[in-house]
Formats: C-alpha cells, structure tokens, sequence
C-alpha cells in the first residue's frame, strides 16, 4: 500500500481543497450550538444542581498561541484519532480482514464511501469540542446547591490524555507495517488535520465572545458567581 502523499500543482490543489472542506465542516456545527444548549440544558439542573457563571474565569477571550495554536488543535486531533480507532476497530471487527489506519487516510481519488465517514467522525468532533470549549469559555459550571460544590463540565475530556490515547492508537493500528510506515501515516493525519483545527478554534473562539448572551440564555445561566 502506498503512502498517499501526492506532489505538483495537482497537489496544491488536492490540499487547499481538502483544507477548505475540513474547515467548513468543522465550522458548520457552530451554527447548532444554541439550539443543542436548549437541548442539553436540562441534563445538568436537576435537584439541587443548576448552572453557574464564574465571574472571574469569564472575560473576553482573546487569541492565545498557548491554547489556540498548540493545545486546543492537538486536543481536535487527538479525539479525531480516537474516534478513528474505534471504527477502524470495528470494521475489522466487521470485515474479518486486516483493517489498519491508511483506510481513513484521504486517498488519490474521490470515495464517497470515505468521504461520509470523515465528514461523520468531523462533524461529531466538532460538535463535542465546540460544546465542551463554550462551557469552559463562558466560566459555566455546575452548582450543587446543596454541597456548595462547583463542578467543571466535562473536566475529564482533558488535553494530554486523549492527544496521547489517539496518537498511540493510531500508531498501534498500523500494525501491519514498518514503524517508520506508522510514524508517517500519523505525521500525514497531523498535517492534514491541524490547519483546519486552527481555524476551526480562532473561529469559536470569535463566535463565543458575539454570542455570549444568547448561549447562556439557552443554558437557563442566571446565577453568577465569584469564587
């Protein structure tokens, strides 16, 4: 099997398309945040629990080369590798074959077989990713009326976990070839995935900042707290 790399004009084009796809894919599912809050509000205010805004961990979030450059686009593609692990997990289940991690790498022609499954796996790690990053953005946090506990929503999502899980995963898949073959299919989906992911979260992180009052009005946000 060959490593899909491909060279010439032909590939500047391949690439500048495949980066616009990814990207507008990734950013579409921001449209559906407000509804998915009304949606999910409910989950989180039950008993003597409600939603809470920290006033102190809210201010206008500003472009930061730490978390938008590095952590959040890592944290995009270690989950991609993750999901992609598990499905590639269960078509070998499926196929009773040797399935390994090159079946999700774009190849040299159009597959619309492949193309919906990467289109499912981004849009599904957009909308996890754009709903966990929001919460944490706008200072949302669960309040244990109670206890007086305040919890952080999602705080096991982490970054180093699953950047580590989905890489090794990703390696591990490959199997059935060389270590330097593996060590180049998960460069190739490093290159692949990071520029969209750069985008998609500099974008969110514009879109949280102009939507701020809508978002914690679906979330049923009324308390504020400083701690």
């Amino acid at each position: 099997m060959e490593f899909t790399f491909v060279s010439g004009i032909k590939a500047a084009w391949i690439i500048i398309l495949r980066f616009f796809r990814l990207s507008l894919i990734l950013l579409l599912p921001l449209l559906s945040l407000p509804w998915i809050f009304t949606l999910t509000n409910h989950l989180f205010q039950k008993g003597s629990r409600e939603l809470v805004q920290i006033q102190h961990e809210r201010t206008q979030q500003e472009i930061s080369p730490l978390k938008n450059w590095l952590l959040r686009p890592f944290q995009g593609i270690g989950i991609s590798m993750l999901i992609a692990t598990k499905l590639i997990f269960v078509l070998e289940i499926y196929s009773s074959g040797g399935i390994d991690a090159s079946v999700i790498l774009p190849p040299s022609s159009f597959s619309p077989w492949r193309f919906l499954t990467t289109t499912a796996m981004t849009v599904t790690v957009s909308l996890v990713l754009s709903y966990l990053w929001a919460l944490d953005d706008l200072g949302v946090r669960i309040y244990n009326r109670k206890t007086k506990e305040i919890r952080m929503i999602g705080k096991y999502l982490g970054l180093v976990l699953p950047v580590i899980l989905g890489f090794y995963g990703m390696i591990s898949l490959s199997k059935n070839h060389s270590m330097m073959m593996a060590v180049q299919y998960l460069g190739q989906m490093i290159l692949i995935l990071y520029p969209p992911f750069l985008v998609f979260n500099v974008f969110h992180t514009f879109y949280i900042n102009r939507s701020e009052g809508r978002l914690l009005q679906r979330l049923h946000v009324k308390s504020q707290m400083t701690i």
